[in-house]
């Protein structure tokens, strides 16, 4: 029958665009995945928590490394410290504790402590014994190798 269609050449004829369907499904699929990874924030570091008085109380002689950088909310070098220990704190795990503790919310506390400067990092060793001090900012490198030579590290 003219202009009829053979069941038989239906099927043997093919049609492009369904051969480029699933490569094309692929490569859209694959640009999604890397559009949604590149999206992403990085993210961002748990910030250091202040410590209360009581806390602060709690923690020297509690058996962990203890670093506590007295210093204030709106003070700059103690901001810019803040990476610095968090970089720490990953690097001594469960090993220790570092606690910010801001010194004008409690100045009798930072009296007591001899707080002069801020910031100011104080290490407490696990027996509750003050083994570093140092004032102003500090430097991650310096940090580390003060820790490494008294064994927190």
């Amino acid at each position: 029958m003219p202009g009829a269609h053979h069941p038989e050449t239906r099927m043997t004829r093919r049609n492009p665009m369904r051969r480029l369907t699933a490569p094309m499904f692929i490569v859209a699929v694959a640009a999604l995945h890397g559009l949604a990874g590149a999206a992403a924030p990085p993210a961002q570091p748990v910030p250091i928590p202040a410590a209360t008085p009581d806390e602060l109380a709690s923690l020297i002689g509690s058996g962990k490394w203890t670093i506590i950088e007295f210093g204030g909310e709106h003070c700059i070098p103690c901001k810019a410290m803040q990476p610095v220990l968090q970089e720490l704190r990953d690097a001594l795990g469960g090993k220790g504790v570092i606690r910010n503790f801001w010194i004008q919310q409690y100045p009798a506390v930072a009296r007591e402590h001899r707080i002069m400067v801020m910031p100011t990092q104080v290490v407490i060793n696990p027996q509750g014994e003050e083994v570093l001090r140092h004032q102003g900012y500090w430097d991650a490198a310096e940090f580390r190798a003060a820790l490494r030579r008294v064994g927190a590290l």
